[in-house]
């Protein structure tokens, strides 16, 4: 395994972008980070030279999937989504993975969701595609059926979405509070970035959202909410030597640094979940921020992608000789170009043998995962690339 090693300082990236906070009367979660100090937002005014974003839809259309839940049928779709309706939670989120508890309506006893707060109110959660593919879904319900329980759940989950977002534009993996790691905000599995890209879709009245399903005053909502978002992605951008590169897995809402997950995800430069945060960037109208922020990830990748080897998960041999492949890895220091691997200890580790077998086949520990990301600012014009790909 090739291993850079670079001596470097950690800093944050600064934000200039305009920051609208959403409006007094949507309640806000009470940060669980009590010992941060208090966060101050300056706005000012950007640049209006800014450029149209590049057209990275093949790699944010994953993102809008609900076919998990649609089967073309109308009856039973429209059976299905009324039992979804069922589950909702009182503050409007949803949980992960309720496929099949979806097949019949909620009898009113079984617990909604696994996960509570300190105070035994049932978990929302933005992990595993919840709660966004459950909008997508009702919303496409509502346009096929007029059914206006349809309608008024997806407002109900808008409105979780807006309430769980931080001061500082965040969203965290769930709310209210679990009082771990989830209260993070949250990049993992692409959380934030999904949310994101429903709010976009939503705003510029995509399919499903062309219609009477929001008012102009929730799209309003959401569009300082979006706006918050990629301000706090701007900033959380982990910086060395003073140098832009990516973004760690999960952030600490207020000071904005990298922070751990599960036991075996720690703080991190992450070589995965920083994909779809770059995408997202070059599909924004590119104010100077915008684009100095995805311009520099993308360098990032091409600096350290590994040419020439191939990892296999399952093993035996986890990382060999492919002249036709090239990798990331999941996670790299905070502060230098060099990967590691953590396990159920949580320690970190610097080959991948020394972790426990279940973590080395239960965990995704690199991927060819910014090859489509750089290929197609390369093929769009976005970014020149050091030398072509394998």
């Amino acid at each position: 395994m090739k291993k850079r090693s670079i001596s470097v300082s950690l800093t944050l990236v600064p934000v200039t972008a305009i920051i609208a906070m959403l409006t007094a009367d949507i309640a806000r979660p009470v940060v669980a980070f009590a010992d941060s100090p208090p966060v101050t937002i300056k706005t000012e005014v950007l640049s209006s030279k800014t450029s149209a974003g590049v057209d990275v839809s093949s790699l944010l259309n994953k993102f809008r999937d609900y076919s998990t839940f649609s089967t073309g049928d109308l009856a039973k779709d429209t059976a299905y989504a009324l039992n979804i309706v069922s589950w909702q939670l009182p503050h409007g989120g949803f949980f992960k993975a309720m496929e099949e508890k979806y097949k019949s309506s909620w009898d009113g006893v079984t617990p909604r969701s696994d996960w509570k707060d300190p105070k035994g109110v049932e978990l929302g959660t933005f992990d595993n595609d919840a709660t966004t593919t459950e909008i997508r879904f009702l919303a496409d319900m509502y346009e096929k059926t007029g059914n206006p329980l349809f309608r008024d759940s997806v407002r109900k989950a808008v409105d979780f979405i807006l309430v769980s977002q931080y001061p500082s534009g965040g969203w965290p993996q769930v709310y209210p509070q679990r009082s771990n790691y989830s209260d993070s905000v949250t990049y993992n599995d692409n959380a934030m970035v999904r949310t994101m890209v429903l709010i976009d879709d939503i705003i510029e009245k995509r399919k499903g959202f062309n219609n009477d399903i929001l008012s102009e005053d929730t799209r309003s909502k959401l569009a300082s909410a979006l706006d918050q978002g990629i301000a706090y992605t701007l900033k959380a951008q982990i910086k060395n030597g003073g140098v832009p590169t990516v973004w760690g897995a999960q952030h600490d809402p207020v000071t904005y640094a990298p922070v751990s997950g599960r036991a075996y995800e720690l703080p991190s430069k992450s070589g995965s979940e920083s994909v779809a945060i770059t995408a997202f960037l070059m599909s924004r109208p590119q104010t100077p921020e915008i684009e100095r922020a995805a311009k520099s990830a993308l360098r990032w990748f091409d600096q350290v992608r590994e040419d020439g080897t191939k990892y296999n998960r399952q093993g035996p041999v986890y990382f060999e000789p492919d002249p036709s492949s090239v990798i990331w890895y999941r996670f790299y220091n905070v502060d230098e170009d060099v990967p590691f691997y953590a396990d159920r200890d949580g320690k970190k580790y610097m080959d991948i043998m020394d972790i426990s077998e279940e973590r080395r086949h239960g965990y995704s520990w690199a991927g060819n995962y910014a090859r489509n990301l750089l290929q197609l600012a390369s093929d769009q014009g976005y970014y020149n690339l050091s030398k072509p790909l394998p």
